[in-house]
């Protein structure tokens, strides 16, 4: 019974040991003699028995920059502490293989040590992977130093997590704090505009691309082209967004200036205010009804009708003395004549 209990224990052994790349070895305190389990020997890359197992013949093929000196042992000897490490082996074909090293010292009743233990773990994929991870980062920081304009990342609602390339930009003096949206730095006239955008890409998981006007870090503003990109989870949503502010081009800001004027509804109800005109007095001189007027002023964006009735209203309102503004950017807007 007890043979077959310690040959179910030695082939659970090697079950671990084969499927997890992990070995064990011994060393005895009193006589310096050592064991290396199966697996610890295919660790190193050697079959089983072929060498001797001992404290030197393992440091012998560990990374010169990666070996422990044994006064280390006798240090934990004394102390009764545990010592825990990665460390490169460089097997017999010249590969060269990471192994995470846990060394614990076994006491008796007594308190004196009766045994070294220790357990090695191949860990040279994951070694790897982090290798990849941390040449991935370098060459995205690299990218980073080299890029124009103010470069930021944000969450899945556009509140900025970082900012890069200077200090946080300003407005009015106090800094911008973290936390807040991107759509913070943007002139006020351009705000309601990149909204609309802004939520139609978050909607749509796409890219985000205009030109607006962006705080500076002299409180001043430029304009800029705004592009940010989405990071998806793998499940499709998205886990943050990653954008940058650049100096427009010109032939972007040629494409801004070339815009038709369009009558807003803002401007109706602002110019009608400065006249002191009721609803029906424009309505009459424009030949729609009052209802027609009130819905158009209603909507502070572009009117929505058409090309006659816009041509009247603006008319009606430049011959009683209205000038309509449209500059190049921003906000349509009115000032008497």
């Amino acid at each position: 019974m007890l043979q077959f209990e310690d040959e179910c224990q030695n082939a659970t052994c090697r079950l671990i040991e084969s499927n997890l790349g992990v070995g064990t070895w011994s060393l005895d305190p009193a006589t310096d003699r050592s064991y290396w389990s199966r697996g610890f020997y295919e660790l190193l890359g050697l079959d089983p028995g072929t060498v001797s197992p001992s404290y030197e013949e393992f440091d012998r093929r560990v990374h010169p920059d990666d070996r422990c000196p044994k006064h280390q042992l006798k240090a934990l000897l004394r102390e009764g502490s545990s010592l825990n490490r990665d460390l490169r082996i460089i097997r017999p074909n010249g590969r060269q293989h990471w192994i995470f090293s846990q060394i614990q010292l076994l006491l008796d009743a007594a308190g004196r040590p009766i045994r070294i233990q220790g357990l090695a773990h191949d860990i040279t994929k994951y070694r790897e992977a982090l290798l990849s991870v941390r040449g991935d980062a370098e060459r995205y920081s690299a990218l980073l130093s080299i890029a124009e304009g103010l470069v930021w990342t944000a969450g899945p609602t556009g509140c900025i997590t970082v900012l890069r390339h200077g200090k946080t930009p300003k407005r009015n003096g106090p800094s911008l704090p973290y936390g807040s949206s991107w759509l913070d730095l943007l002139h006020e006239d351009e705000r309601d505009v990149a909204l609309k955008d802004w939520e139609e890409s978050v909607e749509k998981r796409r890219l985000y691309d205009a030109v607006h006007r962006v705080l500076q870090q002299d409180g001043t503003y430029r304009w800029s082209r705004c592009r940010a990109t989405p990071i998806l989870n793998p499940d499709g949503s998205i886990q943050e967004w990653i954008g940058k502010f650049a100096d427009a081009p010109i032939e972007d800001l040629s494409s801004l200036s070339a815009r038709s004027p369009e009558l807003t509804g803002a401007q109706i109800r602002a110019a009608r205010g400065i006249l002191n005109w009721p609803v029906k007095q424009l309505a009459e001189r424009a030949g729609i009804s009052p209802a027609v007027v009130r819905r158009l002023e209603e909507n502070d964006g572009i009117l929505q009708v058409s090309r006659e009735l816009k041509e009247t209203l603006q008319k009606i309102l430049s011959d009683a003395g209205i000038e309509l503004l449209f500059p190049q950017f921003g906000k349509p807007g009115i000032r008497p004549r």
